[in-house]
């Protein structure tokens, strides 16, 4: 089997030890001092970029567990995207993958879910559309579609209710459901709903009108009043209209 080109086993050596310094060993033909500054570069970078996108995470982690946690994922994890922007979701994907007895917290993966998609959202290219309606158009026959600003996700803990001082000791028996979306001022802002509002946004987003998901929910939930679950949705298509959550 023929040999790698030196400068090959140099490069694969020089990135083996900038992920993990502790163990693998620097390239002989590199100067120790440049490498000290090589390491501090990738890793001060990697990590202050990180804190950008996953401030609450890092506060009630403390500085050893999440340093050691940033260390792990340089370490470990290997990235599918060359985007700097796009370092925040890979961390997500890394602590997804780890068995959750490894982690430091067992809600941080999703607690960092939802810090990156607050911050993704931000910077989502899309831009804000929001349709003015007609005052006598019946919106519950209208054919609508989520808004490519608004997001969903069921989470398993209250990621956003959590903080320093409030930190979940177990799942909740039902699913968070959070509605994320960007406003037309590039605000990006979160709803909570239930199984039902949940449900109904999917149902729109499957290409039935408010009336059809309505009904479908009705007969779902065996609602005695049927009329007060179309009443419902109507509320919040209406609403959802107006926040631009759905076009």
């Amino acid at each position: 089997m023929s040999q790698a080109p030196d400068f090959i086993t140099t490069q694969q050596q020089f990135t083996a030890h900038l992920r993990d310094p502790e163990t693998a060993p620097e390239p002989a033909d590199v100067e120790s001092r440049r490498m000290a500054i090589y390491r501090r570069l990738v890793y001060n970078n990697i990590e202050s970029f990180l804190s950008s996108a996953c401030p609450i995470s890092k506060q009630i982690l403390g500085d050893t567990a999440w340093h050691d946690l940033v260390r792990d994922f340089i370490r470990q994890h290997r990235c599918a995207s060359p985007l700097f922007s796009d370092i925040a979701r890979e961390f997500v994907s890394y602590l997804e993958e780890q068995p959750q007895q490894d982690l430091p917290m067992p809600f941080i993966a999703e607690l960092a879910h939802y810090e990156w998609v607050e911050l993704a959202l931000g910077i989502a290219s899309a831009d804000f559309v929001k349709r003015e309606l007609d005052e006598h158009q019946d919106i519950l026959q209208l054919n609508l579609q989520r808004s490519p600003l608004s997001w969903s996700y069921a989470y398993n803990y209250p990621v956003h209710q959590i903080s320093a001082d409030n930190l979940p000791d177990k799942p909740a028996e039902t699913p968070y459901f959070l509605l994320l979306y960007r406003n037309d001022e590039d605000q990006v802002k979160f709803i909570e709903l239930n199984a039902v509002s949940a449900r109904l946004l999917d149902l729109l987003e499957a290409g039935q009108t408010g009336q059809q998901a309505a009904q479908a929910i009705a007969e779902a939930l065996q609602h005695p009043q049927p009329d007060i679950v179309l009443q419902g949705a109507k509320q919040l298509i209406e609403d959802w209209l107006q926040r631009g959550i759905v076009i």
